[in-house]
């Protein structure tokens, strides 16, 4: 009896202690001595959105594209669902074999291609040199 209490116990814990959260942000800077850039660039979405994220070089500047999440709960009734953004086209690059999808930016109409991770971002798009990631003395912030 003592090992089955333990164990609901235990799977309780660990049942509290997760955490999910469908977005990030996070505090991004170039190394180059040179830049200095830094920017909060944000993936993922939230609840009850999806959001793709990008970087036009037009703007200069990171660009967000959201639309509603299937099946998300509804929190405003009044509020119109938004269908997933079309895709420009698509290139191929051949120093990877990867197919990049073009989405244009709401701000300009720009041609821009999706970031996926913060993972991608190796390069500083002010500078163009391999020396941009996350500023691991600044929080990272979780989106719900």
């Amino acid at each position: 009896m003592r090992t089955v209490t333990a164990s609901v116990i235990l799977v309780s814990i660990i049942a509290v202690s997760v955490v999910v959260y469908a977005g990030e942000v996070f505090s991004m800077k170039c190394e180059a001595k040179t830049c200095g850039k830094e920017s909060g660039v944000t993936f993922g979405g939230g609840m009850a959105y999806k959001q793709l994220t990008g970087y036009c070089r037009k703007c200069k500047k990171f660009v967000y594209l959201h639309w509603t999440r299937e099946g998300s709960p509804v929190l405003d009734p009044k509020a119109k669902k938004v269908p997933a953004p079309k895709p420009l086209g698509e290139v191929w690059d051949a120093s990877t074999g990867k197919v990049i999808t073009i989405y244009a930016c709401t701000h300009c109409s720009g041609p821009f291609a999706q970031i996926k991770t913060k993972d991608e971002l190796k390069h500083c798009p002010a500078c163009n040199k391999p020396s941009f990631g996350v500023d691991e003395t600044k929080p990272k912030i979780a989106i719900d």
